[in-house]
């Protein structure tokens, strides 16, 4: 038996399942690991910097820092989606170790935090893209912010 005043949680229950922001990002619906992700804002203000890649939509400025602004449609190939009401920027963390650091993620939407299965992804394109889970009846994109790290840096 469990002891009632443990932390800990018993086998099988919670330690397989993680916290994730569920994102829209064009027409795909994406989970970002709810522990990289350190803030949800109204879209921030852009400057596009000319001659970047069409994933880097440009600077912001977040706590007084310059801030990347990824797009997060283009850098999963989603199709465009139906003009956002509500766009946001997701501030996370991508990469690892020394490499990691702090981006903005611009989404279409921020609409819920979900608890997913840590091994219950199908498919993946061994990039951005861990796998695929079923979230309400639909699929969810769930995103490795580790590999974005790799596929962003130059």
């Amino acid at each position: 038996m469990q002891d009632p005043t443990s932390s800990e949680p018993s086998a099988g229950s919670e330690r397989s399942e993680i916290s994730h922001l569920l994102v829209r990002a064009g027409e795909y619906l994406c989970a970002l690991p709810l522990p990289d992700v350190r803030r949800v804002l109204r879209s921030l203000v852009v400057h596009p910097l000319p001659g970047a890649a069409p994933e880097l939509r440009g600077l912001a400025e977040f706590a007084g820092e310059p801030l990347a602004v990824l797009d997060l449609a283009r850098l999963v190939r989603a199709p465009q989606g139906a003009n956002p009401t509500h766009p946001v920027t997701v501030i996370a963390w991508i990469g690892q170790g020394e490499g990691r650091e702090l981006v903005g993620l611009a989404a279409d939407g921020a609409l819920d935090v979900v608890r997913l299965p840590a091994e219950g992804t199908v498919g993946g394109d061994g990039n951005l893209v861990r796998g695929e889970a079923v979230v309400g009846g639909e699929a969810v994109r769930v995103l490795d912010l580790e590999a974005f790290g790799k596929v962003a840096s130059p």
